[in-house]
């Protein structure tokens, strides 16, 4: 029965007919003969969001990478392929906004192609000044040891201009 809702999800053969996600993993779960609590208790995630993905309540749901987690994980407690599932859920975002009516603007779920996707464009301010403290520590520890002579103090600078 689960490779015949897999195959029904993956490749339906009207778009009339056609299984959402959120409804194949209902009848997987109801074929189980399980409840909202008892997968909630196994995977770990609200019975409210679980409820709200088989209703396909966008809204109410984690979005990215957190709705993904929550997919995979109830179709391996269910016994499917969760890529197979993930990737019926994108394909469906995608064919979303094509059926919907002209006056309503779907909501779509975002699903992150990279974790890195943060900018690194802005400057780092908090190491630079980390890094000029250490410098100016390095410099005042060169001057105190005899490293570095005394000529180059700022004050022998000041004592040349006032004779």
């Amino acid at each position: 029965m689960t490779q015949q809702l897999d195959t029904a999800v993956l490749q339906p053969e009207t778009p009339a007919q056609a299984a959402t996600v959120g409804q194949a993993l209902q009848a997987l779960r109801l074929a189980k003969g399980w409840s909202l609590e008892e997968v909630s208790s196994r995977i770990k995630f609200s019975s409210r969001q679980i409820h709200a993905l088989e209703n396909e309540q966008w809204a109410k749901l984690p979005s990215g990478v957190s709705l993904r987690g929550l997919i995979r994980s109830y179709a391996r407690l269910l016994d499917t392929d969760p890529s197979a599932i993930v990737a019926s859920l994108e394909a469906q975002i995608a064919a979303a906004p094509a059926a919907a009516p002209m006056g309503r603007v779907p909501r779509t779920v975002p699903v992150p192609v990279s974790a890195h996707d943060d900018d690194r464009s802005a400057m780092p301010w908090g190491w630079l000044l980390i890094i000029l403290a250490l410098l100016v520590a390095l410099v005042a520890y060169a001057f105190w040891q005899g490293w570095l002579p005394a000529d180059w103090l700022p004050t022998a600078w000041f004592s040349r201009v006032n004779p």
